[in-house]
């Protein structure tokens, strides 16, 4: 769920998962982008700043739950032992 809120806000899906400052860095390059979406010239710009948000929530989120598994092995090992 939180990939499909990434693509059409990305710097709120970030927060969602618990990543405060990459939604920061995430805010940055999505206001970025619709500013230059708000001109002509630099319309192309502004798609591209999109999808480098986007590539970098998706994979932020990706690691956040790669985190929360590596955390749960841990977590199952040591009550196993």
């Amino acid at each position: 769920m939180t990939y499909f809120i990434a693509i059409f806000c990305s710097p709120l899906a970030l927060l969602l998962v618990g990543r405060p400052f990459s939604a920061l860095f995430n805010l940055i390059l999505y206001v970025l982008s619709i500013a230059c979406w708000a001109t002509i010239v630099f319309f192309h710009a502004g798609i591209v700043l999109w999808g480098l948000a986007f590539l970098h929530a998706v994979l932020a989120i990706n690691a956040s739950h790669e985190d929360r598994r590596a955390r749960w092995i841990a977590a199952s090992m040591r009550r196993g032992t």
